[in-house]
């Protein structure tokens, strides 16, 4: 009677095997869920140069990951209402530790040359001599910003390649990082020539300023400057020095990030004006893989200042896994 007794009374309070491995699995997928996100909720704060803002940390693509940027749109409102608007796909990948290469292609769309078209003969854009030769190139061919254009012309402005490598991880010392990059002719709208630059770039996280970030990037560009500025230098001449501030701050909890940057730079020759810059960014991670940014820019000197709008998203996929 004793054994029937605790039988019966085993049986109430013990679960059903069945109960304890449904409950099991799913505190297991709850787990997984939560961890899944932990894990990637940090691509939010991989500032790439030109999403959100031009200035870049030091922080490489994940080794064997595959980023695809989708849209990095940036538009340009010069003066007579005219508009510059490029955008350039971009595909990185995580070829060794804190080492990736990337791929991207720019395309332009830029206004078409008044019926007066307009050949650089001074030293400077705003010393631009008046020419109605038809036979000059495209490439040869400037848009004199204070005469409305006749609508707008697009096309390939070149190939980007570059490799980028993160020299350490921040500990005591500044995260450090180079870039080599170069552009190749290529497309209606490319450089007469081949472009190469270099790119040294440096992070450090501040935590007695609630964890905001301080980037510095410092590139100069190699080889002859163009003979004549032009649609296709106008558009994808890398300039021949840079050098830029940012400072951002991460909200977690969000998987936000704001920042601003101060950026100077000068044009592939000489007697080219120093060009000074502002901007201000945000970054939002919608999904572990998934990142959209928004960025508003003034050109402050030179001769055509302007508005920028950038606008870009990116998708990391660990396809890299699967190859190696």
């Amino acid at each position: 009677m004793c054994r029937s007794l605790r039988a019966s009374i085993r049986a109430r309070v013990s679960p059903p095997v069945c109960c304890t491995r449904v409950h099991a699995a799913a505190l297991a997928l709850l787990l997984a869920i939560w961890a899944v996100p932990a894990a990637a909720q940090t691509d939010f704060l991989n500032t790439d140069g030109g999403r959100p803002l031009h200035v870049q940390d030091a922080m490489s693509v994940d080794w064997r990951a595959f980023e695809l940027q989708f849209a990095p749109l940036s538009i340009e409102r010069h003066r007579e209402s005219q508009w510059l608007v490029s955008i350039e796909p971009e595909l990185a990948f995580g070829l060794w530790p804190r080492t990736h290469v990337s791929i991207g292609l720019p395309l332009v769309s830029l206004p078409k040359p008044s019926p007066a078209v307009f050949q650089l003969f001074g030293r400077s854009a705003g010393q631009a001599r008046l020419s109605r030769s038809a036979s000059i190139p495209a490439r040869d061919v400037i848009i004199d910003p204070s005469v409305p254009s006749a609508g707008q012309t697009g096309g390939l402005a070149g190939v980007h390649l570059s490799v980028f490598h993160q020299l350490n991880v921040e500990t005591r010392i500044p995260a450090l990082a180079v870039r080599g990059a170069v552009l190749l002719p290529a497309g209606p709208f490319g450089p007469a020539r081949a472009i190469p630059s270099i790119m040294g770039i440096v992070t450090r996280t501040l935590p007695a300023l609630g964890a905001v970030r301080v980037h510095g990037n410092a590139s100069v560009a190699f080889g002859d400057a163009p003979e004549t500025l032009g649609v296709g230098q106008f558009a994808a001449e890398e300039p021949r020095w840079m050098a830029g501030v940012s400072m951002d701050r991460a909200f977690p909890l969000q998987s936000t990030l704001i920042a601003v940057e101060a950026v100077a730079e000068q044009g592939m020759r000489a007697d080219d004006v120093v060009r000074w810059r502002s901007g201000v960014g945000v970054r939002h991670q919608f999904s572990p893989r998934v990142v959209l940014d928004l960025g508003f820019g003034r050109q402050l000197t030179g001769a055509d200042s302007h508005w920028s709008f950038t606008a870009g998203s990116a998708i990391e996929l660990g396809l890299g896994r699967r190859i190696f």
